[in-house]
């Protein structure tokens, strides 16, 4: 399965991929973390989450929370 990580800094758009929501959350956390906004996760069905969302995929999955450090 692959989720896209889509998200803006200072020299445009990003877009990655991860092969799962645990490792998706991770990458947009970090995302967020280093500035970059409008983070976004797309599932493989399509389905669009926005940061402020991104609980609602972890429940669908039962993913644990990642880890700030």
């Amino acid at each position: 399965m692959r989720f896209l990580i889509t998200g803006l800094d200072t020299a445009g758009n990003i877009t990655l991929n991860r092969e799962s929501v645990p490792a998706a959350l991770k990458k947009a956390a970090e995302l967020m973390s280093d500035g970059c906004w409008n983070v976004e996760i797309v599932t493989p069905d399509g389905a669009t989450y926005h940061s402020g969302e991104f609980d609602q995929l972890r429940e669908r999955v039962s993913a644990p929370a990642p880890i700030h450090r």
